[in-house]
């Protein structure tokens, strides 16, 4: 039997972990277009979250283009596992809006102090880029890191996903590269519509 590569495997995966609810965003990027990648974070059991893209110009986080079009990802198992388009450098992804389980009428805490994650989707790895715990705040809720997220959580959480997948005579190891989340005001333009 030929061996894949892991990176087939974990694009394999991947594609049917995250469900995209909204359209694709019209304008393509010159510098790694088509490219691919998996970002992995922690997040509360059972909840939908809505990631925006976005830059960072140096002044503060801005949406891009596709403000009304944010992408809708599920958690399984306190995960999150993305395919997403690539987007590096200032060009980021948010978490903008979270449903969690039992909890459908709770949003985001919006306004200048409110802050979100960004972090970058790198092509062709598949990074960790943290994780998020949820703090009721009002009539809202808001995110707040969660430092209990390691490699080694998230490794885990690959093997015991490769497990249930159909295909399980190819059990590849994946390496899970180290990314990041920052914290931004999350402009109130970029809000879910």
């Amino acid at each position: 039997m030929r061996d894949c590569g892991s990176t087939f495997l974990v694009l394999a995966l991947a594609a049917g972990c995250a469900t995209t609810d909204v359209q694709k965003t019209a304008r393509a990027r010159a510098a790694g277009a088509g490219r691919s990648a998996v970002v992995i974070f922690a997040a509360p059991p059972r909840s939908t979250l809505w990631l925006y893209q976005g830059v960072d110009d140096g002044a503060g986080w801005t949406c891009d283009g596709a403000a009304g079009q944010p992408l809708q990802v599920t958690s399984e198992a306190g995960f999150v596992m993305a395919k997403l388009p690539a987007r590096t450098g200032k060009e980021t992804y948010a978490i903008g809006a979270i449903e969690t389980a039992g909890a459908s009428d709770r949003h985001l805490r919006s306004g200048p102090n409110a802050k979100v994650p960004v972090f970058n989707a790198v092509p062709g790895k598949v990074t960790l880029v943290g994780g998020v715990k949820v703090l009721d705040v009002g009539e809202g809720v808001s995110l707040l890191p969660d430092p209990s997220v390691t490699r080694a959580r998230a490794a885990r959480f690959l093997a015991s996903k490769n497990r249930r997948e159909k295909h399980r005579g190819n059990r590849t190891s994946v390496a899970v590269a180290n990314g990041k989340m920052s914290w931004v005001a999350m402009p109130d333009s970029c809000e879910r519509r």
